[in-house]
């Protein structure tokens, strides 16, 4: 499902980044401006060779962001800056085990989102924010990894070798905030081959003891995880932080009776694709499944804006009051399903919802080409983690940055930095004409429209198509 074309966000830091531009004093001014460094007044004891954590990490970040990426491709751009530091005093933090990565992250975003609040308009507060979840196939190269095996990546349709990312995003109206993530792995159903890995493959892999009470156990734990009880644990935590959350959006994979029973229980809505077959609700006093309750709606009706043919089912499951819509493009394509524990929402609205889990498609796109995220090749597990979470905080500091830089209006929070570019939207009309497109290509060769345009986003061609609608509008608005 293609997301609505009322949702205006193509891409929060893309248009924006330009990691010649962005240098150490615009790093450390976004850092002093989030007031972090009591965030890092606890890790005094990891201070190696004069240079303090905060510093240490704020030259990984740098790396991050600029062309370098890795450690080594770093170090003499870092030289520039005075710095002169040896890689090992970085890969000594990055394979650390007792570093809380998830504290630290947690720690960044609180921040953000306090500092945000309190500089949004009232009439701004009033939008509602969102909880995402989705997963996503971090690729590797090496078998001697760390806990690597092979995953099934459902936009290849094939098996490839590397971890499974599942990430919480929230989404408060203006900016995409990555909240938490998990690293899974999948053993397979071939006893001979666990992880889809040879036996002899499995005893090379690299290994190191770690402490019971090290931080990073409790993240080799969740590898195996189901990442439906992942994700609820997840949910939890943000509902433990506070944060205001109206709806919960997922794809079909995660839609379920837990995460229903859940959300409902904390008072939140969900909304979801559908498609567990087996799954009877109460229909007309009839236990059903979705399929069934399909074919008893004869009534459709058509929403010209978004060029859709829909049917709607209220239903009851274990008590539950739920909505069920059911949708399709045109007359020959496959009915696709959005449940929904709101049912006060009409068609429109629930489709205008379910357009906003487009943005974490959009935070995984930015975040892998931009910001590394996923590109680490060390074979040590723990640095996998620093560096996802490394990746997670950049971004959050450059929406920081891009949001009250283009948003807020607040230039004397940044007094100390420059502004370098002002970012156009990407032209609406534009945009939906490509998503048209997509629709019409999809339909024709029996694809998922979804699937071809998550594909189509990571083609060079495609890339520039998308550039110059940018350019476009810049024109246009002079």
């Amino acid at each position: 499902m293609l997301r609505d074309k009322s949702t205006k966000r193509v891409s929060e830091i893309q248009t924006d980044f330009n990691p010649v531009r962005f240098d150490c004093e615009k790093l450390m001014g976004i850092l002093n401006a989030m007031k972090l460094t009591e965030c890092f007044s606890g890790f005094k004891s990891f201070k190696k060779d004069g240079y303090s954590f905060k510093v240490v990490l704020s030259l990984l970040l740098l790396m991050v962001v600029t062309a370098g990426k890795t450690v080594n491709s770093s170090l003499s751009k870092l030289q520039e800056y005075g710095f002169t530091l040896g890689k090992d005093v970085f890969y000594r933090l990055k394979n650390n085990p007792t570093i809380c990565w998830r504290r630290i992250l947690w720690h960044i975003v609180m921040r953000f989102i306090r500092i945000t609040e309190s500089e949004t308009p009232e009439e701004d507060k009033k939008r509602p924010h969102y909880l995402i979840f989705d997963d996503t196939t971090i690729e590797k190269s090496g078998k001697k990894m760390e806990f690597i095996g092979k995953v099934w990546d459902h936009v290849m349709q094939r098996l490839l070798l590397g971890y499974k990312l599942l990430i919480m995003l929230y989404w408060d109206g203006k900016s995409s905030i990555p909240l938490d993530f998990s690293i899974h792995r999948e053993k397979g159903q071939k006893q001979e081959k666990p992880y889809g890995m040879k036996k002899k493959e499995l005893r090379r892999q690299f290994s190191k003891k770690r402490m019971k009470e090290a931080e990073s156990v409790g993240r080799i734990k969740e590898l195996d995880m189901d990442k439906i009880r992942m994700m609820l644990k997840m949910f939890y935590t943000a509902v433990y932080h506070c944060l205001r959350i109206d709806y919960v959006l997922v794809d079909s994979w995660f839609t379920c009776e837990a995460l229903i029973k859940a959300v409902i229980g904390e008072g939140i809505h969900l909304i979801g694709m559908y498609k567990i077959v087996r799954t009877k609700f109460l229909y007309k006093g009839k236990l059903l499944n979705y399929a069934q309750i399909n074919g008893l709606i004869g009534e459709t009706h058509y929403c010209r804006s978004a060029k859709l043919t829909y049917k709607r089912a209220d239903v009851m499951y274990d008590g539950i009051h739920l909505t069920l819509f059911f949708t399709r493009k045109g007359t020959q394509g496959k009915w696709k399903v959005i449940l929904t524990t709101d049912t006060t929402l009409s068609f429109m609205q629930a489709l205008k919802h379910y357009g906003v889990r487009w943005t974490v498609e959009v935070y995984i796109k930015e975040s892998k080409g931009l910001l590394n995220l996923g590109g680490c090749q060390s074979s040590d597990f723990d640095a996998h983690i620093a560096d996802i979470t490394i990746s997670m905080i950049a971004y959050t500091l450059l929406s920081f940055r891009f949001r009250f830089e283009h948003y807020e209006s607040k230039g004397e929070l940044f007094r100390s930095m420059n502004a370098d570019c002002l970012r156009v939207t990407l032209d609406i009309r534009l945009w939906q004409l490509f998503l048209e497109v997509i629709q019409m290509i999809a339909s024709l060769l029996n694809m998922d429209a979804d699937d071809l345009l998550e594909r189509a986003l990571g083609i060079p061609e495609v890339e520039r198509i998308v550039n110059l609608f940018a350019e476009n509008v810049h024109k246009q608005t002079g």
